[in-house]
């Protein structure tokens, strides 16, 4: 043979070895992938943990530094104050109150009576004092019970407030209008006069039973039926005609079919601004 020939059978052995060292070879690369395929799933799950135990730590301290700082999860005006910088506060003690008046509420107690007239979205008007202007309003509840000790019934009103003119715990003036009567005869409250049993009666300028004279002029008494009452006025469903003449003022002690001497009532003056 010649010089670096290798015989026949060496030449196989040699292939038998590549093919077997090939295969050595690719079962060492697939173990080694495998083993860095692993290492990497390793530390990634070491690195999430770790990113996940930082992440806790940062929102805890996120958490007690925001301790620090007192937010309104609302915006309005801070109506109490109880603290003042430097004091201890125990646990659940109010530090602030904060409201939201760009709309009030104005809770009134009224009669049963004119209650029972009133439903949710009628107008109402407040007069403050101290606002040149009266605002307005309407009826948001009408309480559906009774209140025991003064016989009312509570109701609110709400009311937009630009500007923030009305403050919480202001005393106002309410007027709600919860019928009108066109052309409805009525006379003045101070004229009225109840009787311990509730009858209701005025005293009316007529002629004098006892006398003979026409011009002799007496206060009689006549029982009426009252209906609703708008401030000072109060409506007269039966026991009077138009043109009656009432007494306007001083009725109590006034016995029936006492001789007075009559006089046209002043007029009342106007509001320009109604």
């Amino acid at each position: 043979f010649q010089q670096g020939a290798l015989p026949r059978k060496e030449l196989d052995q040699a292939g038998v070895d590549l093919t077997n060292a090939r295969n050595q070879y690719e079962i060492a690369q697939k173990h080694l992938e495998a083993l860095n395929a692993i290492g990497k799933q390793q530390t990634l799950k070491s690195a999430k943990g770790q990113l996940e135990s930082a992440q806790g730590k940062y929102q805890g301290a996120a958490a007690q530094l925001g301790y620090s700082e007192v937010r309104s999860p609302i915006s309005g005006v801070i109506t109490d104050r109880p603290l003042y910088p430097g004091e201890m506060a125990a646990a659940g003690t109010p530090l602030l109150t904060v409201m939201d008046i760009s709309t009030v509420t104005a809770r009134a107690h009224i009669p049963q009576q004119s209650a029972a007239l009133l439903k949710s979205g009628d107008k109402a008007t407040i007069t403050v004092p101290g606002l040149d202007q009266p605002m307005t309003g309407k009826v948001s509840l009408v309480s559906p019970a009774l209140d025991t000790n003064s016989t009312t019934v509570e109701v609110w009103v709400q009311i937009k407030n630009p500007g923030e003119k009305l403050k919480p715990g202001t005393s106002a003036q309410l007027s709600m209008v919860a019928r009108s009567l066109p052309g409805a005869l009525a006379v003045p409250a101070a004229a009225l006069l109840t009787a311990p049993d509730g009858v209701t009666s005025v005293m009316v300028e007529g002629a004098c039973p006892d006398s003979k004279n026409a011009s002799d002029r007496c206060a009689l008494q006549k029982q009426v039926k009252t209906g609703i009452r708008d401030g000072d006025r109060v409506q007269i469903v039966e026991g009077l005609h138009e043109g009656d003449k009432v007494v306007a003022s001083g009725a109590y002690g006034l016995p029936d079919k006492s001789r007075i001497t009559t006089a046209e009532a002043k007029p009342e003056a106007k509001n320009e601004k109604e």
